[in-house]
């Protein structure tokens, strides 16, 4: 028998042989073995492709909740093209973060192009309307606890306001349009927080007015009207300077990173009217960060305004 015969016909890596059995048992319907299966792949084979076969198996198994993790580790890839976007929809109205399915889906709305894209926007849309009555249908009782809870979040502590206001993007719409309003006018909850409850109608780009306690001044904005706090000239700006700073000292420049996009949050919505001159704030930062105990001794603005931030920082660490 000759050499050729013998040959060995290599196997697929095991990664890719647990692609193809997921991919099979999905299509057959077996929904259980094709999670396994491609968890499995996941575990070797760490990319979007392979996610998204997952989180689909995923969802049909009826895993939705667990599989929200796992899909936000590639939230890009699902924010690239409707298709992929409509089946993170269905994960999140599936797994019952309503108000984090609206935004999403207020968000598809730019990937939309064509009436037959429009068709199936509205599809799923009408899925999360009819799920999310159903739901506030079922849970009337427990609905209800929720808003009691958080119409008293100001009497507990800040760590407790934060887990509280994290779990927000879980609520139905008309839960959150019930305890919101009053989240943003408290005085005795962090600027933070409130802003990040001012930032969900912003990215539900809502067309009424709201009113938000920005620091000492009660002020109204539109959601739809305000720009993105995290990309804007401003942003944009600090991004370079903690380029810059990355070749000189990479640990400073990733505390550099870190307290400009806090300062994002914290001044959102009216960062670009506060941030005139956003390097001379970058390098004040900078000059901060690199000696504390350094006094600032130049740009009194900026100063007065990072001692605002400080004790607003401070408040969220209480």
């Amino acid at each position: 028998m000759s050499r050729e015969a013998h040959k060995v016909v290599p196997f697929p890596d095991n990664d890719e042989r647990h692609v193809q059995l997921g991919q099979a048992a999905l299509r057959a319907g077996e929904f259980s073995q094709a999670v396994a299966h491609f968890q499995a792949a996941y575990r070797e084979q760490h990319t979007f492709a392979v996610n998204r076969q997952m989180i689909e198996a995923m969802l049909h198994a009826g895993q939705a909740s667990e599989a929200v993790p796992y899909a936000e580790e590639f939230i890009e890839g699902y924010a690239r093209t409707l298709t992929d976007g409509l089946l993170y929809g269905q994960l999140l109205i599936e797994s019952h973060r309503f108000l984090a399915a609206q935004e999403w889906l207020v968000n598809l709305q730019d990937l939309a192009h064509s009436p037959e894209d429009q068709a199936r926007l509205t599809e799923l849309t009408d899925v999360f309307t009819n799920q999310q009555e159903r739901y506030l249908a079922a849970n009337q009782a427990g609905q209800a606890a929720l808003i009691k809870q958080f119409a008293g979040l100001a009497g507990v502590n800040t760590m407790e306001q934060t887990m509280r206001i994290n779990q927000l993007a879980q609520l139905p719409v008309p839960t959150f349009d019930q305890i919101a309003p009053r989240l943003m006018i408290d005085e005795f909850i962090s600027q933070g927080l409130r802003n990040t409850v001012a930032l969900h109608y912003v990215t539900l780009r809502e067309t009424a007015p709201r009113r938000l306690l920005w620091f000492d001044d009660v002020i109204t904005f539109t959601p739809n009207a305000v720009g993105n706090p995290f990309d804007n000239p401003v942003a944009d700006a600090w991004q370079r300077a903690v380029t810059a700073a990355e070749n000189d000292n990479p640990e400073q420049a990733l505390i550099l990173d870190q307290e400009l996009h806090l300062y994002m949050l914290l001044l959102f919505p009216r960062l670009t009217d506060v941030v005139a001159d956003p390097a001379a704030w970058a390098q004040v930062v900078s000059a901060r960060i690199a000696d504390p105990a350094a006094p600032i001794t130049a740009a009194p603005k900026i100063k007065r305004w990072l001692t605002r931030l400080d004790d607003a920082l401070n408040a969220l660490n209480q």
